[in-house]
């Protein structure tokens, strides 16, 4: 696999994982109009239905992705999208190369149009849960960006390859909230779904995951069992932005329960001194006063009220 033939991968792929619709609407026109050429395994992109739909699509994402909570739909929706369609054009880019070449490079493709996208979504969320609305201008940004890089894929490739592999790197050292905020996204998603057809509630002990459900102590006779809900923390010490797991109401106090890649893990969190709540459309922010510090509880659409998750952690404070 040549140089060249890598920076269109890398080039096309992370065009898709920025908008998929701009690029292929991109690709086709430009094509048809031989400002670009593309392969053989590509030219049907120039047809007038595709590239029609992929405008249509294009504007209605346009509209959706400046409009708070649409947008985190869309792009968890689009999670299994972008990706399988980056390695799929990919496979068009280099159809008749031999069948391992084929496969690394839709894999490729795949990875990276993954990355790029959990960014976007991520930082999508991270916007939302701060606050900060600058949708409008990143999602003009993210539209040049992507249809930018598909051209120079074409035009440029090894240029395309640069910039690509610096945006990759980058991705890889500092993208870890971000995705950690897409994970949230994806998993509130699924909550909100669950919740339409199983009641909202908190989760019996028995009912939490075995691997967390062993990191909690037995309650001392007499006591209430512990309850659980899918939740995400931010801002408490040692776990990481936007670290996701299980929010758990004990005798002694709330705990959280979360996975990482070296096991499970147990965190008591600080007794609140007071409860303030915004409630969102996939997710409610809990911000819970402590000493030390403060912190969020992002309280997901599947458990219980959360109305009732303040009275049940009011018991705790001090």
């Amino acid at each position: 696999m040549t140089p060249v033939i890598l920076g269109q991968i890398l080039g096309v792929a992370f065009a898709c994982g920025l908008n998929l619709y701009g690029t292929v609407a991109a690709l086709g026109l430009l094509s048809r109009l031989d400002i670009i050429q593309v392969p053989a395994g590509l030219q049907g992109l120039e047809g007038v239905i595709v590239i029609a739909s992929a405008l249509a699509l294009y504007f209605i994402e346009a509209v959706l992705d400046r409009i708070p909570h649409a947008d985190t739909l869309w792009d968890s929706v689009h999670t299994f999208v972008r990706p399988p369609a980056a390695a799929l054009l990919t496979a068009g880019l280099i159809w008749g190369f031999p069948t391992p070449v084929l496969v690394a490079g839709a894999l490729l493709a795949f990875l990276a149009a993954l990355a790029v996208h959990a960014t976007k979504a991520g930082l999508r969320i991270t916007l939302q849960t701060r606050g900060r609305d600058g949708r409008r201008w990143i999602s003009t940004a993210e539209d040049v960006a992507a249809v930018a890089i598909a051209v120079a894929a074409f035009r440029l490739p090894l240029a395309a390859l640069a910039i690509t592999a610096v945006l990759l790197a980058a991705l890889l050292l500092v993208g870890r909230r971000l995705w950690r905020a897409f994970g949230l996204g994806l998993r509130a998603l699924v909550a909100w779904l669950r919740s339409i057809f199983i009641p909202s509630r908190w989760r019996e002990a028995d009912e939490l995951p075995r691997d967390l459900r062993g990191l909690l102590d037995t309650p001392p006779l007499g006591a209430a069992a512990p309850r659980g809900a899918r939740a995400a923390v931010d801002g408490v010490a040692g776990t990481g932005a936007y670290r996701n797991g299980w929010l758990v109401l004990t005798d002694a106090g709330p705990v959280f329960l979360y996975r990482t890649l070296l096991g499970s893990r147990r965190v008591d969190l600080p007794h609140p001194a007071s409860i303030d709540v915004v409630r969102g459309g996939w997710a409610h922010a809990m911000h819970l006063a402590a000493d030390p510090g403060s912190y969020t509880v992002y309280l997901l659409r599947d458990g219980p009220d959360v109305e009732v998750a303040i009275r049940n952690l009011s018991h705790h404070i001090r």
